[in-house]
């Protein structure tokens, strides 16, 4: 498990791999150096063949604050080297490109992917948990798709992923808005599955459900994310066609079926191998 980051770590407990947003002191606020590490951070996990689900989580008091207005700017100055208006937005395009695929590169993370949120949680900090599987929060937690206060269309996720997770009213609420919202609003909204009375209680419940996922077999459980994800944009009859074929050449003929009804009628806990 190679990796290496100034603002982001990683981390191995056991069957769960823990990434860590490491900007404390800029409450995790997301430069490019940080949402450039996301996906290199993720693949590191995947390739350990131990880990079994991922915690995203941050540094400090705060989940993240969003994009770093101050470092990674939308000044004029930005493109400054540019030719022309039509070569700067070409490299303004390719740049928001870039950022929309390390926060898609969780959403397409083989592994399940649980968000831990404390304190802020705005803007692109939404788009982040938007693109995990779980999202936990604790009662600290504050929600906001910021960016319209701003005068912006946010654009890295949030407008396309949050419509999946919340009803169409409570989506243009947050989005026309930009308004603030609590953790027992995110809760009652289901932008969160629970809420905890601090951090720290949130985090060690978050280490019990990625311990659960990976008590199960590694290759059902990553099939199982792998027709989620694919059947978000397939009619029933395409997502039931994919999902008889990919069982029948994968976890059908696998040694971990084989194992998991073996302990069932032994009465013990399955040890899977991944096979």
């Amino acid at each position: 498990m190679s990796f290496s980051s100034k603002v982001l770590s990683i981390e191995k407990q056991g069957q769960v791999g823990i990434v860590w947003l490491d900007r404390e002191a800029k409450y995790n606020a997301l430069s490019t150096e940080l949402w450039s590490a996301i996906p290199h951070a993720l693949n590191a996990l995947c390739e350990d063949g131990e880990i079994g689900a991922i915690i995203l989580a941050g540094r400090g008091k705060h989940f993240c604050a969003g994009i770093d207005l101050v470092e990674d700017g939308l000044s004029e100055h930005k493109n400054a080297k540019a030719r022309s208006k039509a070569e700067a937005n070409i490299q303004q395009l390719a740049n928001t490109q870039k950022f929309q695929g390390a926060i898609t590169s969780i959403a397409d993370c083989a592994l399940p992917v649980i968000a831990v949120v404390q304190g802020f949680c705005l803007g692109a900090g939404v788009d982040l948990i938007t693109a995990c599987d779980i999202r936990i929060a604790s009662v600290c937690s504050v929600f906001s798709v910021r960016e319209t206060r701003l005068g912006l269309v946010a654009d890295v996720g949030t407008l396309q992923r949050l419509p999946k997770i919340l009803n169409a009213g409570h989506v243009a609420e947050l989005a026309y808005t930009g308004k603030d919202i609590k953790a027992d609003r995110a809760e009652k909204i289901g932008l969160v599955n629970d809420v905890y009375e601090s951090a720290e209680a949130t985090m060690a419940a978050g280490m019990v459900l990625a311990n659960e996922i990976a008590a199960n077999s590694p290759m059902a459980v990553r099939g199982t994310k792998f027709i989620l994800r694919k059947s978000e944009n397939m009619t029933d009859e395409q997502s039931l066609m994919l999902n008889g074929m990919f069982t029948m050449m994968t976890s059908l003929q696998s040694n971990d079926l084989q194992e998991g009804i073996k302990a069932f009628a032994e009465r013990r806990a399955p040890k899977f191998t991944g096979s």
